[in-house]
């Protein structure tokens, strides 16, 4: 055998020398591995960061089983003495709708559930989140409740409230109104109640209460009176001018026409007719007659009372009912240095002047007596031919008749300053002056022992303290029978009377 050389290790082959590591070798390789570890642990740090966050939260499923919708909803741990903030945030959850909410699990197991339905209905209970995680808003057992109403009355339904006996009457439970004949269903939502105050308010305001109604046996409710029954009628426009309104109400019940209260509601809604159509309109009614009153575009109205529907269905508006202002006799006197080419008078309380009134114009020195349709108190204008014009507001022509047209007349005093024409009635004539406090609305002149003859004051009235001047008929000599009727149906009567007297005659 061969011996081991001087200086060589056990274990090494002859020949073969093991390498030196390099000079500081292995610490670099140390430092290079803390590194690395250093930059993995930064990675994971945020993932690590976000589990323990979950780790510290846990997370609820909310479900909606009350078959309403839930206004408001609070959870919150059972031993907070404030409730904290709405969860839905003014954000209704519907029937069948779901919320997930991530809540702390430093705060415990036992939480509080408050909930406000959209009937104003108040559920609140205790729950255990350890146990589970998933909460029903609602008993899922409960039956779904609901009531069918059926509108058969004659007028849209505005509200309808629903509740327990003996407690509030809630919110209202309609979004939008119901048209007379529907039907409309109501949904309560899951509850074990079966009787409910049911209470339906129309569109006139009247309310129809259904007090104790068991909707476990019948959900369907009826709101119209079953001893009224449908009348129905046509109802023509042929007024010349689009009718805009019509009100309906029982036959001896209507306030007078300007009324404002007493009238129900327009039976047309929003529509409007024009003029020359018709259309069928269906009411209830406790008898056979019925008052209408028909309101035009342009604010006029008409009524037509104690209709018989039974006997004649169809009615017709032609304007005819429509009052009228009685009409006023004033004297112009044209006193100014230029001829006069327009007039107009129109009713201070008008918006325009309306139509002129004296087409052939005016001289100077001349005097006209128009008689117009126009209330006392009236605005008045003239135009000169170089187009000029003078005006003068609210003059009470009952009271002055006449009006001088001369310079300054605008502003003057007086308007009938200088003129005799308020001395008296003409001679071969006489004149009637309304003394009563009521107006007269017929006048009969006739011949003695004659049949009443035709009403001489026409479609207009001779109002309170109002005059007219008469002469007798063509062909008829002075003395005749007159009838003056007010309009109270009182009459008086001058039998016989001189029409030529001259002379005014108070009346009654």
């Amino acid at each position: 055998m061969r011996g081991i050389l001087p200086g060589r290790r056990p274990g090494f082959r002859a020949g073969i020398v093991a390498p030196t590591p390099p000079r500081g070798g292995l610490r670099a390789r140390l430092g290079a591995l803390v590194l690395a570890a250093s930059a993995l642990l930064a990675a994971e740090a945020p993932a690590l960061a976000q589990g323990a966050s979950r780790a510290a939260e846990r997370e609820a499923l909310l479900l909606n089983e009350t078959g309403v919708p839930v206004r408001e909803l609070y959870l919150f741990p059972s031993a907070a003495t404030d409730p904290g903030p709405d969860r839905l945030a003014s954000d209704p959850l519907p029937p069948g709708g779901n919320l997930r909410l991530r809540l702390p699990r430093t705060a415990g197991c036992a939480w509080t559930l408050r909930a406000v339905l959209g009937d104003d209905r108040q559920e609140e209970r205790r729950i255990d989140l350890c146990r589970t995680t998933r909460i029903p808003v609602g008993d899922p057992s409960a039956p779904l409740r609901e009531v069918l109403l059926n509108n058969d009355t004659d007028l849209d339904l505005r509200e309808v409230y629903v509740g327990l006996p003996g407690s509030p009457r809630g919110p209202d439970r309609l979004t939008e109104a119901v048209p007379a004949g529907r039907v409309q269903r109501i949904r309560l939502g899951r509850r074990r109640d079966c009787v409910f105050d049911i209470t339906a308010v129309l569109a006139d305001g009247t309310e129809v209460a259904r007090p104790r109604t068991d909707i476990c046996r019948n959900s369907r409710v009826t709101l119209a009176d079953p001893s009224l029954p449908w009348r129905e009628m046509t109802v023509a426009n042929r007024s010349g001018r689009a009718l805009q309104a019509l009100h309906a109400v029982p036959g001896g019940t209507s306030p007078g026409l300007g009324a404002e209260d007493g009238w129900g509601v327009n039976r047309m809604g929003s529509e409007s007719a024009p003029d020359g159509s018709a259309f069928r309109l269906r009411i209830r009614l406790p008898g056979c007659e019925v008052d209408l009153r028909a309101t035009y575009e342009d604010g006029a109205a008409e009524a037509k009372r104690s209709i018989d529907l039974c006997r004649s269905p169809a009615v017709a508006f032609d304007g005819s009912g429509i009052p009228r202002p009685p009409e006023r006799s004033v004297t112009f006197v044209n006193r100014h240095g230029a001829r006069i080419d327009e007039i107009y008078v129109s009713s201070s309380s008008e918006g325009d002047w309306g139509p002129e009134r004296l087409p052939g114009g005016l001289g100077r020195g001349e005097r006209q007596t128009l008689s117009l349709p126009v209330d006392c108190t009236a605005d008045l204008r003239v135009v000169f031919p170089g187009g000029g014009a003078e005006e003068r507001r609210e003059v009470n022509i009952c009271q002055v008749p006449l009006v001088a047209v001369r310079p300054g007349w605008t502003i003057a005093g007086r308007l009938d300053a200088g003129e005799d024409d308020e001395d008296g009635p003409r001679p071969g004539s006489i004149r009637l002056r309304n003394t009563a406090t009521l107006p007269i609305v017929e006048l009969y002149i006739d011949p003695p022992g004659a049949p009443r003859g035709p009403d001489r004051l026409g479609a207009t009235v001779l109002g309170r303290n109002e005059t007219l001047d008469v002469t007798p008929p063509d062909g008829a000599g002075c003395t005749a029978r007159l009838s003056a009727i007010f309009r109270d149906g009182q009459d008086a009567v001058r039998d016989p009377i001189d029409l030529c007297a001259g002379i005014e005659v108070p009346l009654p």
